[in-house]
């Protein structure tokens, strides 16, 4: 892929927001970091920004997961998904396998069915 003068200011501040120092849990002394959501209008390249960014990774250090969501995607997908991918180390903590950090990229998020409520159930494990 070639960038553009706007996959270059994307992916800038893509890395940026990602790099900024988040303690998700002071107690423990365990760092975090921030999400990043694109969004924008179909075909301006969001999809393409995100590859680029994440093809920089070095395999040794960060994995890279992605997940197309469409309507028929639901919560039980997603979370056999992400199951797939991470290895359990105590009852309710996951992690990537070989202590490597892990990015994962929800690809087309507003596909999910929309419920009689107005939500979107495969958005809400997400969170």
């Amino acid at each position: 892929m070639i960038p553009t003068a706007d996959s270059t200011r994307a992916e800038y501040i893509i890395r940026n927001i990602a790099e900024l120092p988040v303690m998700r849990n002071e107690k423990r002394n365990e760092p975090s970091h921030n999400n990043t959501l694109l969004v924008g209008g179909p075909g301006t390249a969001k999809t393409s920004i995100i590859m680029m960014y994440c093809n920089q990774f070095d395999p040794n250090v960060m994995l890279f997961h992605r997940m197309n969501f469409s309507s028929a995607t639901t919560p039980y997908n997603f979370q056999e998904s992400i199951g797939a991918v991470v290895e359990r180390k105590q009852v309710r903590t996951y992690t990537p396998p070989g202590q490597k950090r892990m990015t994962v990229f929800l690809d087309d998020m507003s596909m999910p069915v929309v419920n009689a409520w107005g939500d979107q159930i495969t958005l809400e494990i997400t969170r």
